[in-house]
């Protein structure tokens, strides 16, 4: 098992690991000020990088309009439109995982990719995943599980696994960094769902039905 930290659905996952989706710092105060506020910060952190696709730039832009949430049609229309960007780049259609409400990006298997083939793999999810859905995943998993805009992501994590009985109440932050390398059980679906609502996309090197096969 092992941790990488990313800004965007995991490129590829070739062992039991959990990477962090989320921008935010892991120790602090706040993302923002407010859920509409954090929506307008997506879109000021855009105005010079340009990468949000229109489409999600939209929700974005009527979530800061109005009191900063997303539906769950957009939510949904847009992992459609990023899983639709894959097809249409010549990949099969990736199977998102579904934890608790959320979704998260499926490990890769890339046995039989040549090393062009998982070059231009990596560029495409990158571009799909920046275009059509990774700001508004933040916004929306921020407004279902972490509506005080904490951006104390390892605190919040603790939180929820003490709440689903994965360990004990005298379990740290500090624990958890320790363990988030190879001790936590990637297998047990509340440590998934835990690690997911909080930024990180967690994988099972031992569920070998969970991964997708770019190529088919």
């Amino acid at each position: 098992m092992s941790l990488s930290s990313c800004s965007r659905p995991d490129s590829q996952n070739p062992g039991s690991s959990a990477s962090n989706t989320a921008s935010a710092p892991k120790t602090g105060s706040k993302l923002a000020s407010s859920l509409k506020a954090y929506a307008q910060s997506m879109l000021d952190g855009d105005k010079q990088l340009s990468q949000m696709g229109e489409e999600q730039k939209a929700i974005i832009e009527r979530a800061a309009k109005g009191d900063g949430t997303v539906s769950r049609t957009d939510y949904e229309q847009a992992w459609a439109n990023y899983r639709k960007c894959i097809v249409d780049r010549g990949w099969t259609d990736p199977t998102l995982k579904h934890l608790d409400g959320l979704y998260a990006a499926p490990p890769i298997d890339v046995e039989g990719l040549s090393d062009a083939q998982q070059h231009k793999l990596d560029e495409d999810l990158q571009y799909c995943s920046i275009t059509y859905v990774t700001d508004l995943d933040q916004l929306y998993r921020t407004q279902v599980a972490n509506p005080g805009l904490s951006s104390a992501n390892y605190q919040l994590i603790v939180a929820c696994l003490k709440k689903n009985g994965v360990v004990g109440k005298d379990y740290t932050s500090d624990k958890l960094q320790d363990d988030l390398g190879d001790k936590l059980d990637l297998s047990d679906s509340a440590v998934q769902t835990c690690l997911v609502k909080y930024g990180y996309s967690a994988n099972d090197a031992r569920d070998e039905s969970a991964y997708w096969k770019p190529l088919g």
